[in-house]
């Protein structure tokens, strides 16, 4: 279900869902018909998909070639539009558009590529597969090429060995991976034998096209990938500018695999009911569970790490989280120590013991009763379950991880003192005084 290229979480999309006029009764408008070749003996008319009444006189530019660059798998209303349209037009066929997104490249991850499975060993599906694709690439009245496949923002097909794409119409259907040499069914979803993959421009996936919308559509390069992050934004506007192209985001050399997963999936936008392997390496870098659920858990630790970093008040992991969250993952692998939660509760061994009164003399307060050990990233204890209660770090978990690390820092730096992040018997003195 991709292009020959590479090898594919709110957020929801913020544009206009399909209007009730643009999705006027398609199951009961009568498909216009046509009559091209039957294959394997196939005999008789087979529908096409109607138009919509209202097209403007002007029409789209071919689709420019947009890649997959965001990991946003909820389906888009163009193609969602679109994916009824085939089997309102085609009873009994069926279609998928999102996935979970991957390691390869594919716009089903970011909602806007429809598989619509018919298969080229059935005669009566292969002709209906033929019938969509002549009706994609057929001229209009004033003689315009692909006018239906414009109209749509379709920027690319796959379909029994070969691919088409808007991007390149005059070298036609091309070879597509090495399917040709592959003849046997059990090649038959990879070589989309059994499938027509249809991916969609940004601006046919959002149904700004003149086939939904009555209007002709610039084209729209969706969001841009920064070059310190792996991953783009989820869609949110359209962009009327190619974007820049950046070599991938290496982890260092000697980084844990914690880390290098917070790398390989730095800039998905992830929130509340996002899944999967980018949220389980937020959350082991955050010292949560890690289940890959963006549940309350990860919303609490999510927040609490924005706000002890200075960034602004929501629980989404942007560009600015995954940028602090690589910090810390920097200045760890700097340190050799690694991220997540360790299996040792104590703090270092050997580091020096503050007098329980404290700077200021006396006891610590609220802190009475709790030995003030020294404190860094990585101890665990009821230490640190008192210090976090103390600096209001919620939760208070008993471990000091980046959010706990974060909000000694700023209270370092509040207080005067030295912003170590380490809390040492003047920090405690401080804390205790309140």
């Amino acid at each position: 279900m991709r292009p020959i290229r590479r090898s594919c979480p709110s957020r929801m999309l913020a544009v206009a869902v399909v209007t009730a006029v643009t999705m006027v009764g398609y199951a009961g408008v009568a498909a216009a018909e046509v009559n091209p070749p039957a294959p394997g003996g196939a005999a008789g008319p087979v529908a096409t998909p109607a138009l919509p009444p209202g097209l403007p006189q002007g029409i789209e530019e071919l689709a420019p070639y947009t890649g997959q660059v965001s990991c946003d798998p909820v389906d888009k209303p163009g193609a969602t539009a679109l994916a009824k349209l085939l089997v309102a037009t085609y009873p009994g066929t069926t279609t998928g558009i999102s996935r979970a997104c991957a390691t390869d490249t594919s716009e089903h991850y970011e909602g806007r590529a429809i598989d619509w499975m018919v298969s080229i060993r059935k005669p009566a599906e292969a002709a209906q597969a033929q019938a969509v694709i002549d009706w994609l690439f057929a001229a209009d009245a004033q003689g315009r090429r692909f006018a239906n496949a414009r109209r749509l923002g379709v920027m690319y097909l796959i379909w029994n060995d070969r691919i088409w794409g808007s991007y390149a119409s005059d070298s036609g259907w091309r070879p597509y991976s090495s399917c040709a040499t592959r003849p046997d069914p059990a090649s038959d979803t990879a070589c989309h034998r059994n499938h027509i993959h249809i991916s969609l421009s940004w601006a046919g996936a959002t149904a700004r096209t003149s086939f939904w919308s009555g209007q002709v559509a610039a084209a729209d390069y969706g969001p841009c990938r920064p070059a310190d992050l792996n991953w783009a934004p989820a869609y949110s506007v359209a962009n009327p500018r190619p974007c820049p192209r950046y070599p991938s985001v290496p982890a260092p050399s000697n980084a844990p695999a914690a880390v290098a997963a917070l790398v390989r999936y730095s800039g998905i936008t992830l929130g509340s009911g996002s899944a999967g392997a980018a949220v389980s390496a937020v959350q082991a870098a955050l010292g949560e569970q890690t289940d890959g659920r963006y549940g309350p858990g990860t919303v609490s630790a999510v927040s609490a790490f924005r706000a002890g970093h200075g960034l602004t008040a929501g629980s989404t992991v942007d560009a600015a989280t995954w940028r602090a969250l690589l910090v810390d993952a920097d200045t760890l692998v700097k340190s050799g120590r690694t991220a997540g939660r360790p299996a040792s509760p104590t703090a270092s061994p050997g580091s020096p013991t503050p007098s329980s009164t404290g700077a200021a003399g006396g006891s610590t307060g609220g802190l009475a009763g709790v030995p003030p050990t020294v404190l860094r990233y990585g101890s665990r204890g009821a230490a640190v379950v008192a210090l976090q209660k103390a600096l209001r770090v919620n939760p208070a978990s008993g471990w000091f991880g980046p959010t706990t690390q974060a909000t000694v820092t700023s209270f370092q730096k509040a207080h005067r003192l030295p912003a170590t992040g380490v809390v040492d018997a003047a920090t405690w003195a401080a804390v205790a005084a309140g």
